[in-house]
């Protein structure tokens, strides 16, 4: 493995003398918190990198190496040397990546196994190795093997096991958001890695679900009809997963119905669009996708929380902003899964 020459160590160090003193603090606060923090600040390292600054994530990175930051083996402190030394010269992306990736392994390698892991993006791609992932199982009492067999809960499938589905080439057909199994012929998140597997939603694989955004009136008198979920106490969007056999359209008007008694039978909404909910309750093998739609009203309409609903009501929509604000007024939490689909909304607004 090639080494380092006088002239390409300086031009190194260099460029890490730019960033010493905030760095230093980085490195320290890391040291202290632990490899939580330490995976948050390969993250941004990695954000960074994706940003363009290849040559100053390689210096922030041979820092962090030489302030003890992950037990780094010798291999890989030599493979990151290299790279480094062979970006110094190229500003070579592929290295760097393959460096950040070695990094991000060994500092992950500290996360207890009884702990949700906090996943890099360097390490959350399937197609990228990570042999001390241990995913934190996160299926809850009634959806374990023993309690399956004994009773099945309505809302959920039989299946202990991804590997009871015996549909999953009808299932990737319709799937909302495209995926692929891995060996054992198990689904895998098509966001990547979560730090979690099992299953704590109603299907191994897409949970489908339906999201009606209803915003009544416009610019500064606009409302938009928000639930507080029941199952986490914040304001969302009223919804729920799609039934078997029923259309997306469908599921719409149902859980905004059930949801908040608001009947929009009759009413033809606009589509925003299908994808991934950054939902809490996905993992490595089950995951929500949504169909979100808007509705508009010329007005309010009275709305009553019911079924997985807490309470409904309208709140100030003239913008994302005016939204959040009212929401931080009224004491209240906004789901955070919900702030891109709601933001959709708005865009959509704002150009027609």
């Amino acid at each position: 493995m090639t080494r380092m020459t006088q002239q390409q160590s300086a031009r190194i160090r260099t460029a890490g003398t730019q960033l010493t003193t905030g760095l230093a603090t980085l490195i320290d606060a890391a040291r202290e918190v632990g490899p939580e923090a330490r995976l948050l600040i390969l993250d941004q390292l990695w954000t960074r990198n994706e940003d363009g600054g290849a040559l100053q994530a390689a210096a922030d990175l041979l820092a962090a190496v030489a302030a003890g930051m992950g037990p780094a083996e010798d291999a890989s402190r030599a493979y990151l040397e290299d790279a480094l030394t062979h970006l110094a010269d190229t500003v070579c992306g592929d290295h760097i990546e393959r460096a950040q990736i070695l990094l991000a392994a060994t500092v992950a390698a500290e996360q207890p196994p009884t702990e949700t892991q906090s996943v890099p993006s360097a390490l959350r791609d399937w197609s990228t190795p990570w042999a001390q992932y241990s995913p934190l199982d996160i299926t809850p009492a009634e959806l374990t093997p023993d309690a399956l067999a004994a009773e099945v809960p309505g809302w959920a499938e039989a299946a202990a096991t991804p590997a009871e589905v015996t549909n999953w080439d009808v299932r990737q057909d319709i799937a909302l958001v495209p995926f692929a199994l891995d060996s054992r012929g198990w689904p895998l998140n098509p966001a990547g890695r979560t730090g979690k597997c099992g299953r704590n939603l109603g299907k191994w694989g897409e949970n489908a679900a339906a999201d009606p955004i209803v915003i009544a009136g416009t610019g500064d008198q606009a409302r938009v009809l928000l639930i507080t979920r029941d199952d986490i106490g914040v304001l969302a969007i009223p919804g729920g997963m799609v039934d078997p056999g029923e259309t997306a359209t469908r599921a719409l008007l149902r859980e905004l119905r059930e949801e908040t008694t608001v009947d929009l039978r009759g009413q033809y909404p606009v589509i925003l669009g299908t994808g991934l909910v950054d939902d809490w309750r996905n993992s490595d093998n089950a995951w929500v996708s949504s169909t979100v739609a808007l509705y508009q009203l010329p007005a309010t309409v009275h709305a009553v929380g019911q079924d997985d609903a807490l309470d409904a009501g309208w709140y100030p929509a003239s913008s994302m902003a005016a939204l959040e604000a009212a929401v931080t007024e009224a004491g209240r939490v906004l789901y955070a899964a919900h702030r891109p689909l709601l933001e959709k909304a708005f865009a959509h607004l704002a150009q027609h």
